[in-house]
């Protein structure tokens, strides 16, 4: 299975509960081999940036270990409303 924007959206919307957005940019000229991931969700209320990535990675793992590079950004809705005025 290649790794594609529509495959992380699918996996982070089955395994992260109660998302409100996902931002998913290729940054690898679109071969599909770097992406950085923004994934606003309540879940991440009260847990660390590192706490907040891991479960982005863990629900991500087959997908991060097939590609070159991955970065993430994970926000509350509370967050994300703060940075998006």
């Amino acid at each position: 299975m290649s790794v594609s924007q529509q495959v992380i959206k699918d996996k982070l919307q089955a395994s992260i509960g109660d998302i409100y957005h996902i931002i998913i940019t290729d940054t690898s000229n679109g071969c599909g081999q770097s992406f950085d991931v923004i994934v606003v969700s309540d879940t991440f209320e009260g847990k660390n940036k590192l706490q907040r990535c891991r479960l982005v990675n863990g629900a991500l793992k087959e997908e991060v270990a097939q590609i070159h590079a991955f970065g993430c950004k994970c926000f509350t809705t509370a967050e994300w409303s703060k940075l998006v005025v």
